[in-house]
């Protein structure tokens, strides 16, 4: 298929660009990695090591690599990177949901013992009792399980053992080994307990936990507030439903949280390479994304990253338009034909350029179309009307074996130029373009008589 063709262009320029955008985006995957880790406790120098080599390794393919297996390899690290982050940050919210658990566990504790303590003759130091009211009102210190022991250890019965005799000590050290005492778990555990409230605390706890893990303390004070509330409930009926409803608020919270997160992930990565490659005029586009965060508004974080995305395929395009132009410009230029100064900007405002080649006087070729989107009609053509036209066909078919070369030629410069679609050899009129000299040298091109591209 000599004739008329249509083909789609990737210039090597543009494949290394692309691999240095997937590279762009691991680096970005990689701060954000380092960062929460740092920010939740989970910093390990020696996973921090292993990322780092790995992100060198995929530094070094840059250069030379195949676009396909590249992009797989930079997903697989990215993927890797945000499910490490996920299980960090999994360890530290069960950590922050285990101390929560525990700190109310020793409120209900203090205050059992209190209550059993008021309902009794004993005598207790007034600081005992004070640290164990703090405790049952939700400030505990660090020593918070000495003050249950030592609580606990006045609900013990009074030491009878002096007024025993011998015998009867020794039958009453034999009866503990069936008997033993009991211990301040063993009497919290037959504390009386309402099944229901605890499964749900349990995920309350996990939800706040998540919130002030991930989002921070003043986030999830509302929802305290909200959970002291349905706790000063007495009714069960009405503390349920109010633990309900909060467990409900928490999910739906955690859940646009997560989407947030997301859509600021992708919004970060996408204003980064832009800011990369032209800061300057999407400066105020730049800076409202350097405002955001994950209490963004969703539809905001949306609209910023289309706003991106559209700013940076412009400038690809625009990029990759001239590159392509180029690339067949000069390996044209390599199979002998005349390429002068200004013939990339003829064809970038007129859509179309003629090329003249002196094995071939009266024919050349013209290469077309927009570059910007990849796809070119490359043709042979007649400068002349008045021509011996018997020649049409054995210029066609010249121009084949020379397609075939410039192919070749881009190919081994990492170039891919691709036929999409072709007419075979005589199957339409050649086309003729009247040359006309420009000041650049370059041929202007006036149609006359032509077949389909």
């Amino acid at each position: 298929m000599s004739g008329p063709k249509v083909v789609r262009i990737v210039t090597a320029e543009e494949l290394l660009a692309l691999r240095e955008a997937m590279l762009h985006r691991l680096d970005q995957a990689v701060a954000r990695w380092q960062a929460q880790c740092e920010r939740i406790g989970e910093r390990d120098a020696s996973a921090v090591a292993a990322v780092m080599a790995r992100r060198q390794a995929l530094q070094a393919l840059v250069a030379d690599s195949d676009n396909t297996r590249y992009a797989r390899l930079i997903e697989a690290e990215i993927a890797f990177l945000q499910a490490d982050t996920r299980d960090r940050e999994a360890r530290a919210v069960d950590r922050a949901a285990a101390g929560r658990q525990q700190q109310r566990r020793q409120r209900d504790n203090a205050a059992a013992v209190l209550k059993t303590l008021q309902d009794r003759p004993v005598d207790a130091e007034a600081g005992l009792l004070q640290a164990l009211r703090a405790l049952a009102d939700g400030h505990p210190g660090a020593d918070a399980e000495a003050v249950l022991a030592r609580a606990f250890a006045l609900l013990s019965p009074p030491e009878e053992q002096a007024t025993l005799s011998e015998d009867q000590r020794a039958l009453a050290t034999a009866l503990q080994t069936s008997a033993p005492t009991p211990t301040l778990a063993d009497w919290a555990a037959g504390q009386p307990a309402d099944p229901g409230r605890e499964a749900r605390l349990l995920r309350v706890d996990r939800y706040i936990a998540e919130l002030q893990v991930l989002q921070g303390p003043a986030v999830a004070a509302p929802y305290l507030e909200a959970l002291h509330h349905a706790e000063q409930e007495t009714a069960p009926q009405r503390r349920n439903l109010l633990l309900d409803s909060l467990v409900l608020e928490l999910a739906a919270a955690s859940a646009a949280f997560a989407q947030r997160r997301v859509q600021l992930e992708r919004l970060q990565d996408v204003a980064s390479r832009l800011a990369a490659l032209d800061p300057v005029d999407h400066a105020p586009l730049l800076a409202q994304v350097g405002a955001c965060s994950t209490d963004t508004a969703l539809p905001l974080l949306t609209a910023l990253a289309q706003q991106c995305d559209t700013a940076l395929a412009s400038h690809q395009q625009a990029l990759a338009a001239v590159s392509r132009r180029q690339a067949v410009l000069d390996g044209l230029a390599s199979l002998g034909y005349e390429v002068r100064e200004g013939m990339a900007t003829a064809w970038q405002d007129s859509g179309a350029v003629v090329l003249k080649k002196a094995a071939t006087p009266g024919y050349g070729v013209e290469v077309g179309g927009q570059a910007d989107g990849g796809r070119l009609q490359v043709r042979a053509v007649a400068l002349a009307a008045d021509r011996d036209r018997s020649r049409d066909r054995d210029i066609e078919t010249l121009w084949c074996g020379e397609f075939g070369r410039l192919q070749a030629l881009l190919h081994g410069q990492g170039t891919e130029l691709v036929v999409e679609r072709a007419l075979g050899v005589g199957e339409v009129p050649l086309k003729e373009a009247i040359a006309t000299a420009t000041p650049s040298g370059q041929v202007q091109v006036s149609h006359a008589r032509s077949g389909p591209a």
